[in-house]
Formats: C-alpha cells, structure tokens, sequence
C-alpha cells in the first residue's frame, strides 16, 4: 500500500472475520503539511485574545496550584449559567455531591465514566462512531458494542431495543449504557426530538445509563435544533453528559471539560478524577471563567464563521463530485467520496501522494463496510487554509 502503510493498524473485528484495516487518524494527521490537515478534529482557529489576555494575568500572578478535583467554583457557576441558557436545563453549582464538575477535557469525563461504572459491563455505540468512545472503554476494562445506523443515519426504535436486549443479558460484559453523540463525530448527526426520544424510552424499560456526548452543540444550524437528551422526562436521573470548550474555545491543548448529571450519579466520576488527574488546570479554568458568558452573541458568531467555511469546502466538494450528508450540523462534512471512487482508504493516500492534502477515510469510524466509500472532512480551519487544501485537492483529483 506504500507510503499508506504508516497511516493503518489492523483490527481485528471478531476471531471468525477478516481483520479490517483501521485508519489512524494521528498518524494520517502527522503525513500530511498543516495547510492540507483537514484530518484531526480540533479547531485549529485563533484563541480569542480576552482570553488569551487572562490566561496571562492568571499565571503572572501565580494561581499556578492544585484545585479541587470537581474544578475551579467560578467557572462551574459559569458553566451552570451557561447549560440554563442554552440547554434549558437548571444545574445547581453548590450543589452536593456535585452535580457539575469541570473535567481534565472532554475526554477526562468519558473516562471517569468508564472507570466508575464501565469496567466488565458494556456500552452501545451508533455507528460510525467515534473512536475514542471506543477505545478509552476497552482500556478501562470495558468494551463497546455498535449498532448501524442505516445508509440516511438513521435507526429503528424495535431494533434498537432488541439489540440492547440480547446485550443486557449476556453475563459477560452486560450492557450498561448507551453513549449518545449528537452532533455526532464523525458524521455531524444531529438527533431529531423523536430518536432522542426513542432512546430514552429503550434505556427507561432496560433501566440503563445514558452518556450523552455534547460536544458539537454550538454548531448546528439545520432545523433540528440541539437538543440534551437529559431534559427529556425522566431522564435526568440516568444520564451524564460530558461536554467541553476545546472546539468552541479553540483550545484543545488546555484540556478543559465539563460533565454534568444528578449528584449521586456524578460523584463516582469525581473520585475517580481525583485519582486520574488531580484537578483540571487551575489558571486556564480562572481564565475562561471571566470570558464564558460575558459576549452574549458568542456563539451566534462561531455559526456564521463556520457557514463561511462550508461554503468554502462544501461548494468545491460538490463541484469534484463528492456527496455531503445534510447533517444539519458544522464541523465535521461527512462525504461520500465521488462515485468513480470506492475506497476512501485508498482515495485518502492518493490525496495525500500527489497533493499533501488529506481527511479521515470513513472505516476509521465503522467496523462494517458500509462507510468505506465515505470521508470526514473537518473544516475548523482558517479560511486561507480551507481554500489551498480544496485547490490541493482540485489538482489533485483533476
């Protein structure tokens, strides 16, 4: 496969199938130049400068020391403020055991989780499905099981029921939860009130968790509006959702996060934490606390840059013959390759050979063949970058 090689792991997907190659996104992220990374999913964008600015003032005056494990007191208030504005949802921040806690990133959240309720059980999984739901259960002694959402992305309620059936009564690793993402990562899925709806309904007749993955929320705009599946009726007292400020913030190396759910459901994830991590960063967490909420049209602005940017990436996508899923959200264009192509892995390092130009290929997101025609493109880039990866990949193609 040639200089490809150094982008795949192998897999194994049961000990009766063949082993599918795999994509590694880090390493496909290393082979190509940064104004052709339309690989990685992190914003790339500028830090906001009032940010920025306090972060300076923070550390130049030495807040520089442990905090607490649940995270820094101004900036859950921030963060509480925050999830009533835009999720509708009253979290109290002084609240205990806590019902919010700011988490060492996104991720630092998911594997609380994992660690204080995941170990010899499982959770489901919508496929495509993002890797790292994956692979941070299975090292914490848990394991993953997927379900296919259908050539349009989307499910039916009676199946996805009997498949959590035949999950929840297996003795070894019995189901205990399943992990929403919407938006998604990779596809950009945006779940319709009736699906969330469905899930919960599954998971209130099983009695299982939810982990609801929020990340994206900040990017939709299509007319299913975000919504947390903790808000709907009687859900709260069986979800967590995690969330954090590494996309919409652009800093993806200050490791900030947060999760949120009922007190006595949360505090197993905190001692967790303070064992894992100690304690997010306590200046950076100083820092945004002073700049989350004070520009009330923060977010509005984040939408009509990212509009600007799949204009940019989505009209010469569409002129090359590509076919982008209305997703209903923006970071993330989940595409089908153009039809003269049928392997995403292969197309991907014929981008990356001839014009230093490269997304992720959809197997890296799929155990099943049906996504190996598709790409995820993340266009959380500036624009100048945006515009020389499409005439990479104009020459390219061309």
């Amino acid at each position: 496969m040639g200089k490809g090689d150094e982008n795949c792991y192998f897999v194994s997907m049961t000990e009766t199938k063949v082993k599918k190659v795999k994509p590694d996104i880090r390493a496909i992220t290393r082979l190509v130049p940064r104004d052709g990374n339309l690989v990685q999913g992190q914003s790339e964008l500028p830090i906001d400068p009032t940010l920025a600015k306090e972060a300076y003032d923070v550390i130049a005056a030495s807040r520089n020391h442990y905090g607490g494990s649940e995270g820094d007191a101004n900036l859950r208030t921030a963060v509480a403020e925050k999830i009533r504005r835009y999720n509708s949802i009253k979290v109290d921040p002084e609240a205990r055991p806590f019902e919010l806690m700011i988490t060492n990133g996104g991720t630092g959240a998911l594997i609380g989780i994992a660690q204080s309720y995941l170990r010899n059980r499982s959770a489901l999984v919508f496929e495509p499905y993002y890797p790292y739901h994956r692979r941070i259960l299975e090292e914490f002694g848990g394991k993953t099981e997927t379900f296919e959402l259908d050539d349009d992305l989307k499910f039916e309620k009676d199946a996805l029921l009997a498949r959590c059936k035949e999950l929840i009564s297996r003795s070894e690793y019995p189901l205990k939860a399943i992990i929403v993402c919407t938006p998604a990562n990779p596809s950009g899925k945006v779940m319709t009130r009736r699906e969330l709806q469905d899930i919960a309904e599954v998971c209130q007749e099983l009695d299982l968790m939810v982990i609801s993955d929020e990340v994206y929320e900040h990017y939709v705009v299509g007319e299913n509006p975000h919504i947390p599946i903790a808000s709907l009726d009687g859900m709260w007292d069986r979800t967590i959702t995690v969330n954090s400020f590494s996309k919409s913030w652009n800093i993806s190396g200050w490791r900030l996060g947060y999760a949120f759910g009922k007190g006595e459901l949360l505090a197993p994830v905190n001692i967790a934490a303070n064992v894992i991590y100690v304690c997010p960063a306590t200046p950076l967490q100083a820092a945004l606390s002073k700049v989350l909420m004070a520009d009330p049209d923060y977010y509005d602005g984040l939408i009509k840059k990212f509009e600007q940017k799949r204009m940019i990436v989505g009209d010469t996508l569409n002129e090359l013959g590509f076919t982008i899923y209305d997703s209903g959200s923006m970071f993330y264009l989940w595409t089908r390759i153009p039809e003269e192509f049928t392997d995403a892995l292969a197309f991907n390092e014929m981008l990356m050979e001839r014009a230093g130009v490269a997304g992720v290929p959809g197997s890296a997101f799929a155990d099943s063949d049906r996504w190996d025609s598709h790409m995820r493109i993340c266009i959380a880039r500036e624009d100048h970058i945006l515009e020389g990866a499409m005439e990479k990949m104009r020459s390219a193609i061309g």
